[in-house]
């Protein structure tokens, strides 16, 4: 049960972290990081769709602080969840869920936090 947490805190704050310090570097610097090789390469990731349908252009400011946040919110549900705030797990359900939508690297990362999540509920 312990490794699981622990496995779901570490998985989670890679992702968050990486969430909320791309969109911080972007908003110093005016780019995000983006890969440079292969199928996606010089290319922003899947949330660039998201942003714009909520009118928000992904290289604009809005976007870039909505990255930030989301990284904060989830890195602050994160540390809810390892004080064990029973609240905590749907909030990192939902994060992880909702970090779908940000690249397809994360994909197996967050469908490894939700299906770890699942299998630390079950546990208790």
């Amino acid at each position: 049960m312990k490794a699981l947490r622990t496995a779901v805190i570490l998985l989670a704050v890679l992702e968050a972290g990486w969430i909320a310090f791309d969109g911080a570097r972007a908003l110093m610097t005016g780019n995000y990081l983006k890969p440079r090789l292969g199928a996606y390469g010089g290319q922003l990731g899947e949330w660039t769709r998201v942003a714009s349908a909520l009118g928000a252009p992904p290289r604009s400011a809005a976007a870039k602080w909505a990255l930030i946040g989301y990284g904060m919110v989830w890195l602050s549900a994160i540390l809810a969840f390892a004080r064990g705030a029973g609240w905590a797990w749907w909030a990192m359900f939902v994060a992880a869920g909702g970090a779908l939508w940000y690249s397809s690297l994360v994909v197996p990362i967050s469908l490894a936090q939700m299906l770890l999540l699942l299998a630390a509920r079950r546990d208790t």
